[in-house]
């Protein structure tokens, strides 16, 4: 993402790496005490759905509240309605990025259908 994505600052790129292994952690904790993992830990798709939406939660983030680009009437809070604003950015530049070309490979390995392309865009 840093390399393909001039907004991504070296401490927005650390604080991303952070987001992501805490999540892992995270995710290695989910069990119920029935030892219920509510389908996450046998999932692939879930888990790096989870992996990825932390790694680009701030994608383009321009450190200013949702709250704030809403008031101020700002475009992207227009063009996604006033609802999370920031998130819906990332993900979209994110989800951009993934489509192109060079990560035809990446794709390949994430899902391998329509249906779970559908599904893993739904995760994120």
């Amino acid at each position: 993402l840093r390399l393909t994505h001039s907004s991504l600052l070296p401490s927005s790129f650390e604080h991303a790496s952070h987001v992501t292994q805490s999540v892992a952690k995270l995710m290695s904790r989910i069990v119920a005490a029935d030892g219920n993992s509510f389908g996450i830990t046998s999932d692939p798709i879930t888990q790096f759905a989870c992996a990825l939406s932390a790694l680009i939660h701030d994608l383009d983030h321009s450190g200013c509240p949702n709250a704030v680009l809403v008031k101020e009437q700002a475009e992207v809070a227009t063009m996604y309605h006033n609802k999370s604003v920031a998130e819906q950015n990332s993900l979209d530049i994110a989800w951009d990025l993934l489509m192109e070309d060079q990560f035809a490979d990446l794709r390949a390995a994430i899902y391998r259908d329509e249906e779970e392309l559908k599904r893993f865009r739904k995760l994120l």
